[in-house]
């Protein structure tokens, strides 16, 4: 017996001293948390552009509107500045949203959102310097410090434009100093460990690098890259940022573990690109980033280097009557905070060919009978011109709702806002009108994160494309970025958040004017909530209340 016991001793001993030496490797690398930590927002903010009619200058504050993740209702609603572009959350009850105002006789600004509970309590303004152009804000995990890009920024005693950073201090609500970068600086990127800032400059394809401690310029900065860089992401060790390139949709790796610098950049080869993507989204709980963009989403894992292409998911096509099946784009995704799924948006525009075989009005909605020859099944929000069909009928209109089988109307019909009472064709007579209409028709398909593919595809209501010239909706495109060298103004037409439970998630629609909701337990659409009421008419009568404003910001929290 004591010879066992003398051998597990010196067992013992071996295998404690065999960890003794220098060659021991940690087994799993920490992955240290990003504030705010999304788990812990109880709303969704919605941030509008209140687009102003054409020919017309934008003289109407934008909103922030509170979505309570938890009660699927509408909780705050906020005035902003002028042609508000972009939201950030700088604490547990801060929200800073940048203003580029498009008019020279007001400044442009940053409005500071102060909560109390899940309600926005009161708003500060911070001025910016007038004509800069703001387009992107980034913050200081738990500090007091924002920063903000000014392509068009011009210093008192300049002679000409310097694009600049502008640091923002959150307590006095005052901007400056003002960081000298590129031509044209676009995206942002601080480390969550505060020590280092990242600026995109569009024009001059170029990443700047700077020390947070003093602004000072990072070694090697800037740095080059082969096309523009348009977007950026921190991963959340601090060892890495990503960059995503203007067209090509190339991918880049900033090796940022210098604590100086230089900070040395990979570009990765075509298999990791997304052509025409404009933005990409960091799953921190899964280190991987997805890259909506065209008619696929790229899942990559970047826990490690080199980056590993994990999937590239294909979106799901549109299909049509007696037409070929439409390619969707992909838009916008938002990854639950815990790490289940994630969901991307994409959308058609799709056309819509009918006959109209008789009206009837009641002086404020008629009601249609029709048959569909091609293109997208009829929605509500489906722009339709339909000609022919008699006075007070005549014209463009909006697709209210599809009353099918009712007492009204046996047979396939939907409504639309007319005044005209009356009916079409006469009684004893017999007659029908032709009509064609295009609309945008969003999806939201849910990604299982274990596969990386396609589990469900959810639809969405459609909408007028308040883009286009041609319908009765349009107005200046607020809802479409400007080409450079027009200072860029960031547009995001479609964006999903997720909520902090992870119990919804959230699409916004800018041509729409509305925030589209989905319960995750079921991967079903909920509802859509319109945007607060803008001050562009209703072209389907001056008896309805305004359109609703175009949503081009969306964020989870606080």
């Amino acid at each position: 017996m004591k010879r066992f016991l003398w051998l597990g001793s010196v067992l013992s001993l071996y295998l404690i001293c065999s960890g003794c030496g220098d060659t021991f490797r940690p087994i799993i690398i920490p992955t240290p948390p990003v504030f705010p930590n999304p788990q812990a927002a109880h709303t969704v903010l919605a941030v509008s552009d209140n687009a102003a009619l054409p020919g017309q200058p934008e003289e109407t504050p934008g909103t922030a509107m509170v979505i309570d993740v938890s009660g699927d209702t509408e909780v705050s609603i906020s005035n902003v500045g002028l042609a508000p572009v972009h939201a950030v959350q700088q604490s547990a009850s801060e929200v800073l949203v940048v203003n580029h105002s498009v008019t020279g006789a007001v400044a442009d600004s940053i409005s500071k959102l102060n909560y109390n509970g899940t309600v926005i309590g009161n708003t500060n303004t911070i001025s910016l310097p007038a004509n800069s152009a703001p387009t992107f804000a980034a913050v200081a995990p738990n500090q007091t410090t924002a920063y903000v890009t000014l392509p068009n920024y011009l210093p008192p005693a300049g002679t000409g434009l310097v694009p600049s950073v502008g640091v923002v201090n959150t307590l006095t609500n005052a901007a400056g100093p003002f960081i000298q970068v590129g031509n044209n600086p676009v995206a942002l990127a601080v480390t969550p460990d505060n020590t280092k800032l990242f600026v995109a400059n569009e024009l001059d394809s170029t990443i700047s690098g700077f020390n947070t401690k003093d602004d000072s310029t990072r070694v090697s900065s800037p740095v080059a890259t082969s096309s523009a860089p348009i977007w950026l992401v921190a991963r959340n060790d601090n060892q890495r940022v990503y960059a995503l390139e203007e067209g090509t949709g190339v991918l880049a790796e900033l090796d940022t573990t210098s604590t100086a610098g230089p900070d040395t950049l990979t570009e990765y080869p075509g298999s990791y690109s997304v052509a025409g993507a404009t933005a990409m989204v960091y799953d921190g709980n899964l280190n991987r980033l997805y890259i909506p963009g065209g008619s696929v989403t790229k899942i990559i894992d970047v826990s490690g280097t080199p980056a590993v292409v994990l999937a590239t998911i294909t979106m799901p096509s549109f299909p049509l009557l007696n037409l070929p099946p439409a390619t969707a784009t992909a838009a916008a995704v938002a990854a639950l905070p815990d790490g289940s799924r994630a969901y991307v948006g994409s959308y058609a525009t799709l056309p819509s060919q009918l006959t109209i075989a008789s009206v009837s009005g009641d002086g404020t909605t008629a009601t249609y009978a029709y048959s569909l020859t091609a293109g997208q099944v009829l929605n509500p929000g489906l722009t339709l011109t339909v000609s022919g069909t008699g006075i007070g009928f005549d014209g463009a209109m909006v697709v209210s709702a599809i009353v099918s089988g009712t007492s009204t109307c046996p047979g396939t019909c939907f409504e639309a806002s007319n005044a005209t009472s009356g009916s079409w064709p006469p009684a004893g007579t017999t007659g029908a009108a032709t009509g064609a209409g295009s609309n945008i028709f969003p999806q939201v398909s849910v990604v299982n994160v274990s596969t990386n593919s396609i589990s469900t595809t959810i639809a969405m209501p459609g909408f007028p494309d308040a883009t286009d010239p041609s319908t009765p909706q349009f107005y200046v495109a607020a809802c479409v970025a400007p080409t450079p060298p027009i200072p860029y103004r960031a547009t995001f037409r479609f964006m999903m958040a997720a909520g902090g439970d992870s119990t919804r998630a959230y699409l916004s629609s800018c041509d729409g004017g509305m925030v589209n909701i989905i319960n995750t337990a079921t991967d079903s659409y909920i509802l859509s909530m319109a945007a607060p009421v803008g001050t562009r008419p209703n072209p389907a009568g001056a008896q309805l209340q305004n359109l609703p404003q175009s949503p081009v910001f969306l964020i989870a929290g606080p």
